[in-house]
């Protein structure tokens, strides 16, 4: 019982403070990150002397420069990028259509058809792109991959090896973890749409309404219950409100601040989805409105620290082992 509950205090933690991992799987998580990270130094380390240098990091940076610049004229531009990331999913996507016989073929040509991840790309762009020019020169993806370098190099020893995977567990894209200023707009967020009397806290009711008000959502059939294929729809959903937030215009700000927000709570629902299907412990592929009501007493009990009955934005964001 006592492992249930707290596995239902996680998926009550998906669905209501999205976007912040629940402590009861930080083992599971710390897992994948170790094991993605592991996998990047084998795939880098090019004299298998087990690290990877910044050299090497860099080799592998200017190989993926030479694969993204498909007309060969020094510059990688945002279109380049385009054809490489849908490339990239065409090839995953073949991996997951595939028969369970044909699955390591598909696997190894996705990896025959990439690099599929250039420094300097998506959310660095504009960054990365110093002179400002619309486009990445190879000298600026060079630039890109020794900040990235940098930043993994958690022990900063001038190498990644797996001792770096530790100091980057719980940081962010630029290095943050949840205590920086991203963690605090997150709570902030977090707060204002659970304190629906606008007093600055969160009390327990409030924090079950809104459990309810999600349970509600994922419960499509109203029949108490919310089962697999319930959690699979709002999952459908979201990947529907994602593509119709990138489809619409940069010039439309009202039809783009309508599709952010519809994104903004379908993401919310993705994370329930998510946490639903870990909460399961029984595997029988449901979730009781009862179960749900246990789970926010407990996720409240363990995110009260002070016992005084309330949730500060403190509390919100932060987690501690009890």
């Amino acid at each position: 019982m006592a492992k249930k509950e707290l596995l239902l205090g996680a998926v009550a933690a998906g669905l209501l403070l999205s976007g912040a991992a629940a402590p009861a799987f930080a083992a599971k998580g710390e897992g994948k990150h170790h094991q993605r990270h592991a996998a990047m130094i084998e795939r880098l380390d090019t004299n298998k002397d087990g690290k990877v240098s910044s050299d090497e990091f860099k080799a592998n940076a200017t190989a993926a420069f030479k694969t993204f610049d498909a007309d060969g004229n020094g510059q990688v531009t945002k279109d380049e990028i385009k054809a490489r990331h849908a490339a990239f999913k065409a090839a995953r996507k073949a991996v997951h259509d595939a028969a369970d016989t044909d699955k390591d073929k598909a696997r190894q040509a996705l990896h025959a058809a990439g690099p599929f991840m250039l420094p300097g790309a998506g959310k660095m762009f504009d960054r990365a792109d110093t002179d400002k020019n619309g486009s990445l020169s190879q000298a600026e993806v060079l630039a890109a991959a020794d900040t990235i370098f940098a930043r993994r190099d958690g022990n900063k020893d001038g190498a990644l090896d797996t001792a770096d995977a530790g100091s980057m567990k719980g940081k962010g894209h630029h290095g943050k973890g949840h205590h920086g200023k991203g963690g605090e707009e997150r709570a902030e967020r977090m707060l204002k749409r659970l304190d629906t009397d606008g007093d600055g806290k969160v009390s327990q009711t409030e924090m079950l309404a809104q459990a309810t008000k999600t349970f509600e959502r994922f419960d499509a059939d109203k029949n108490g219950e919310v089962s697999k294929a319930e959690v699979d729809a709002r999952r459908e959903a979201f990947r529907d409100a994602r593509k119709a937030f990138r489809e619409v215009k940069s010039s439309d700000d009202e039809a783009r601040k309508a599709a952010r927000e519809a994104l903004g709570e379908a993401r919310m629902d993705r994370m329930g989805a998510r946490m639903f299907e870990r909460a399961d412990a029984d595997k029988n592929g449901t979730l009781t409105k009862a179960e749900m009501e246990t789970a926010v007493a407990a996720l409240f009990k363990q995110r009260d620290r002070n016992g005084d009955g309330f949730l500060t934005q403190d509390e919100i964001g932060k987690h501690h082992k009890r």
